[in-house]
């Protein structure tokens, strides 16, 4: 094996959360290196215009104000707003087993925008074209198959042979994440017993800049709004979390059937779906680990938490990680500290632990009341969705606290 020195910090992952890390960190002056699987070329390679819902990538994100903060203090977000990318304005929820309806407007908040539908490959690719000309040392293309403390430092392997080492290696890769396996970290994890079939349709009417969401026993279905390059508003993503035999039947249909089954679960609010995409189904399961640090070692974003994508929430508890995993090594580094030390990485945990605990509960709470079918929680339910909805200043807060505008 060879030795190629050794890095203050090493990111292990280049998704939107482990790439964001790294540009940050370099920023501050840290010696940075990030480890990534895939090819650099493919990660920087420009999609094509968007003339179809194939065209459209199936994985999107909802970026709140904080995130999108973030990302421009990044120098990233003109890169996501040169491509493809969907500022929206409104968003209504309602339970379809009843009368309560929510609806969220930007205007009331005197704000531009709720948040941004993007495109998970636009997010990485906007971070990317920043790291190619920042101080970031990539290395791209190659597996990790190992990662030990030796002494102070962290070492790993890579599959080609070499062996790096760093005084902190913070962990991006995933919720399945080999390295805090590695690293003999914990976790407390559950299915959901349900999937998530997500892809692409093209609807009659215009989405209107609205992220429309309709709640039911069996699982959440939202509509996101996406945009053409030439501004065409009738494209959507589609997530919609099912109970795994419902999921599975659904995902047995022909593109008609399934068409039909998904007008009915929107009940008709873009009128008829024209044309769908390939879809695509996945398991969800909540995960969190018991501990976010270890000597040399932090996790970051979903090798941390993974969370059900009821609220869209999951890319913006990653990047509230990066934001304060960034605050503090920025201060340890003002102090002369190593950016492994024990008051650091607690620093960390304790203050991000809390607030990912806190949203995976009240997730884990939406689901269950929607959940339900007595009379009495439907009732209780639906009128106070409707309650909710005519309180502008308690509404406006809740959104607003979604949005990351208060911390």
């Amino acid at each position: 094996m060879t030795d190629t020195g050794v890095f203050d910090i090493l990111v292990v992952g280049g998704g939107m959360t482990g790439t964001a890390l790294a540009l940050g960190l370099s920023r501050q002056g840290w010696n940075v290196g990030l480890i990534e699987g895939g090819e650099r070329s493919s990660l920087l390679q420009a999609p094509v215009a968007a003339n179809s819902v194939a065209d459209f990538e199936p994985r999107v994100s909802a970026i709140s104000m904080a995130s999108q903060q973030l990302l421009e203090s990044l120098g990233a977000w003109k890169g996501v707003t040169a491509g493809r990318h969907c500022p929206y304005q409104g968003m209504t929820v309602w339970d379809g087993d009843g009368t309560g309806r929510i609806h969220f407007d930007a205007a009331e908040m005197q704000t531009r925008s709720l948040g941004t539908i993007v495109e998970n490959r636009s997010l990485v690719r906007a971070l990317f074209e920043v790291v190619e000309t920042s101080n970031v040392e990539v290395f791209d293309g190659v597996q990790v198959t190992g990662c030990a403390l030796k002494g102070d430092l962290r070492t790993i392997e890579l599959a080609d042979g070499r062996t790096l080492s760093a005084r902190l290696v913070v962990a991006a890769d995933g919720g399945n994440s080999r390295l805090r396996q590695w690293a003999g970290i914990p976790t407390r994890e559950w299915d959901y017993d349900q999937h998530a079939i997500v892809c692409t349709v093209r609807t009659a009417r215009r989405h209107q800049y609205t992220a429309w969401q309709r709640f039911t026993q069996t699982g959440p279905l939202a509509f996101l709004p996406l945009l053409t390059e030439t501004g065409d508003e009738h494209f959507c993503s589609i997530v919609w979390s099912q109970d795994t035999a419902e999921a599975r039947r659904l995902m047995a249909l022909d593109d008609a059937a399934f068409t039909t089954e998904l007008e009915q679960g929107i009940e008709g609010e873009l009128g008829r779906i024209e044309t769908i995409s390939r879809r695509f189904s996945f398991p969800l399961r909540q995960r969190h680990a018991k501990d976010y640090i270890a000597s040399g070692f932090a996790l970051l974003g979903d090798a941390a938490h993974t969370i059900h994508p009821l609220a869209g929430q999951g890319a913006n508890l990653g990047y509230g990680d990066v934001r304060v995993l960034l605050d503090e090594l920025s201060r340890a580094r003002c102090a002369g500290l190593s950016p492994s030390a024990p008051l650091v990485l607690k620093r960390y945990q304790r203050r991000r632990k809390g607030e990912n605990l806190t949203m995976m509960a009240a997730m884990e709470g939406f689901k269950q009341l929607f959940a339900r079918d007595e009379l009495p929680v439907r009732l209780l339910r639906n009128t106070g969705m409707r309650w909710l909805d005519e309180l502008a200043p308690v509404k406006n807060r809740i959104a607003a606290e979604a949005m990351g505008l208060i911390i």
